[in-house]
């Protein structure tokens, strides 16, 4: 018996040592947030479907070969609570089980989009039980106290009956696919926030509006107060910085109803937490919200989404939505850069699972946000949106783009927060400047579409470069050695983490190999394409003076 229950013993330890974690977020020794799938560091090199592909495995069926000839390892996709729970607490998981099971035949990762109460700030895919329960699950109310499209976020049934739905949906992923991953994270809800006013105004809202304002949040303010947006910060200070009181007297709508703002995004992200901490009790997976970001010509809330998980309330959904992993952003703003550093802190992973807004005559953006986020930012990944639409050929230049950045990623999370990657991306006819310690790189956009790429230092003098549309020079800032002469140029790409010479360059297709790198090393400009996407290797001589004193011929 002794033997027995020893043999059980070993055998348990056995197990539970090789049991496979489910994919997580994990820091590394430089602070930086990496998913890992695995065991290992994932990163997304992804597209996000419209939102009605994923419905049915016969919308599907063309879909899965078109996202391997674009390179993709990751697809972004629809779940609907009103297909997953027809009928109340009555369950369909045939899409689910379908999708994951597809994925798996095609080498894809996915990430599920929870569409439960709300998508784009309204409801129009909670299920039909839901939405004809008014008395159950009441609707936002405008001033006239008419109902909005919008389920409300004061409605503890409503919260409970998603998250009963949310926990189903993840138990059954843990059940078919703890062993496989191929779920390796989920979003819940979609851009939710208040459209066409800037709160609530049921009576129940109103009544809420004007109790305290929680103490979790006025601990989170003092607690962080050096890091809060100065915004939220300053209109405190300006009331008084009260730790009592209503959301008027503590924050005030004066600053672009400010109050009203944090007052909605308090109860969103509440309302989700929940979702998201029931959800993880089944199945705990990295777990994250999206926002539809605040545009220049919006910058009032109800014209963008009052409330939601945008920039200026990213402080309150921190403080109020603990369970939830990152806040992501739907990033088709025409200054994408500024959009990405406003939600580079606190702590906050960058992902964009939405990007180059077709509707608005962006077709060819994706290569450039892509390598621009996953480099610059030590990004979780890159998504456009709509990569099912027919833009999106097999020869679209987002395919090469991913093609060459599969071939880096290896080296790309190697490098994640140690300062020795740097994105470059051209905006309009600007020339960019990327700075190390000791080298300034010039980028030199002359070629008939949008330039951008990475750089990586591999040694003290010697460089990866890998893009497209760019002229490169290098220039020393040691005084003592302000010349370069530049040692080797290698195109190439890696082979098990081997580095593979496809060509020397040199001559007219390196600016005779004394001026810089030309991404991508063609004779004449109009040779170049935006599907040339190139890595290029070079080693720098540092001299006391260079051919050209100190300017390299590329500029």
């Amino acid at each position: 018996m002794k033997k027995f229950f020893y043999t059980l013993l070993l055998l348990t330890v056995f197990l539970f040592a090789n049991a496979q974690q489910p994919p997580q977020l994990v820091r590394n020794k430089h602070g930086v947030a990496q998913l890992m799938v695995d065991g290992k560091p994932y990163v997304m090199l992804a597209g996000e479907l419209m939102n009605s592909t994923s419905s049915t495995l016969e919308s599907m069926a063309p879909v899965w070969q078109r996202m391997k000839n674009l390179n993709l390892n990751t697809l972004l996709l629809s779940v609907s609570w009103e297909q997953l729970e027809p009928e109340e607490g009555k369950y369909d998981f045939s899409i689910v089980d379908g999708l994951i099971g597809e994925a798996r035949q095609h080498d894809l990762k996915l990430v599920f989009l929870w569409f439960g109460s709300w998508k784009n700030g309204s409801s129009g895919y909670a299920p039909h039980w839901v939405l004809r329960d008014t008395k159950r699950f009441p609707r936002m109310k405008n001033k006239e106290g008419e109902n909005r499209p919008y389920l409300s976020i004061l409605s503890e049934e409503l919260m409970k009956a998603d998250a009963r739905a949310y926990t189903a949906l993840m138990n059954r992923i843990k059940e078919i696919d703890r062993n496989g991953q191929t779920v390796i994270m989920c979003q819940i809800e979609n851009e939710v926030g208040l459209l066409g006013d800037t709160r609530d105004r049921s009576v129940q809202a109103e009544n809420q509006f004007r109790q305290q304002v929680p103490a979790d949040l006025i601990k989170h303010l003092q607690k962080n107060e050096k890091r809060i947006l100065p915004e939220i910060i300053n209109e405190w200070k300006a009331n008084g910085k009260k730790t009592n009181g209503s959301w008027l007297e503590l924050f005030g709508n004066g600053c672009n109803h400010l109050a009203d703002e944090m007052f909605m995004s308090w109860h969103y992200a509440r309302f989700i937490n929940h979702v998201a901490t029931e959800g993880k009790k089944a199945y705990n997976i990295p777990m994250f919200v999206n926002a539809w970001i605040i545009f220049p010509h919006e910058p009032t809330p109800g014209l963008y989404p009052s409330g939601g998980p945008n920039s200026r309330m990213l402080d309150v959904w921190q403080a109020a939505a603990p369970s939830v992993d990152f806040l992501a952003f739907d990033n088709y703003a025409e200054d994408y850069i500024a959009q990405c550093h406003l939600y580079n802190r606190n702590g906050n992973p960058i992902f964009v699972p939405e990007a180059v807004g077709l509707w608005m005559g962006d077709k060819e953006s994706a290569p450039a946000k892509a390598f621009y986020t996953l480099s610059e930012f030590n990004a979780l990944g890159f998504a456009p949106f709509g990569i099912d639409n027919a833009i999106y050929t097999e020869n679209h230049p987002v395919g090469d783009a991913y093609r060459v950045l599969n071939n880096l990623l290896p080296l790309i999370v190697k490098e994640h927060g140690t300062g020795q990657m740097k994105g470059f991306m051209q905006q309009k006819d600007q020339n960019e400047v990327v700075s190390f310690k000791d080298y300034d790189i010039h980028m030199n956009y002359r070629y008939p579409y949008q330039g951008y790429g990475l750089v990586i230092r591999l040694a003290d003098d010697e460089f990866l470069v890998a893009g497209n549309g760019a002229d490169i020079s290098f220039h020393s800032k040691i005084k003592s050695l302000p010349g370069v002469s530049y040692g080797t140029l290698q195109e190439g790409y890696f082979v098990d983490g081997e580095w593979k010479t496809t060509k020397y360059l040199g001559g007219d297709e390196a600016m005779q190999g004394i001026g810089g790198i030309k991404l991508p090393g063609v004779y004449l400009y109009e040779d170049a394409n935006p599907n040339a996407v190139t890595i290029v290797r070079v080693k720098l001589i540092p001299t006391e003076s260079g051919t050209y004193g100190e300017k390299n011929m590329v500029d």
